[in-house]
């Protein structure tokens, strides 16, 4: 695939890049991490860009640590296929689990400093929670 010049990474950017590491197996470095996406996408990112969002940096980490304390399957492991394609999917599964849960806490946590910042700025919290205003469909309409 040729390679072309990266945009801005989208929500739906990381999410590819988060779902990969999510069932990623085997050696795990920022380069072939890279590779695999510019292969998945076309676009060739920079680990500096990738580890700018928690997102992407946070899911590398934890599963840098999994595959580095994983031990190899033993002899006792399943010989049948779909038995073992199921326990790579609840793998994968658990490894989703565990990086939302952690993207889960940083958010709880972003609120929090919102809160109080914006109660120390005097914006209430029935403030915040006042429903957004609908768009002028008509004013839009004329627009085009």
């Amino acid at each position: 695939m040729r390679k072309q010049r990266a945009p801005d990474l989208t929500d739906a950017t990381i999410s590819v890049v988060v779902d990969l590491l999510d069932g990623w197996t085997g050696k795990l470095t920022w380069d072939l991490l890279i590779a695999e996406v510019l292969r998945l996408t076309g676009f060739e990112y920079s680990r500096f860009t990738f580890a700018e969002y928690p997102r992407i940096a946070d899911a590398f980490a934890i599963k840098k640590k999994k595959l580095s304390g994983t031990l190899t399957r033993g002899p006792r492991t399943p010989r049948d296929g779909q038995i073992l394609a199921a326990l790579d999917e609840a793998e994968r599964f658990k490894a989703k689990a565990d990086r939302l849960e952690r993207e889960n806490e940083l958010l709880l946590e972003q609120f929090h400093t919102w809160a109080v910042n914006a109660e120390r700025h005097g914006v209430t919290i029935s403030v915040l929670n006042a429903p957004l205003a609908l768009p002028n469909r008509e004013r839009s309409k004329k627009a085009r």
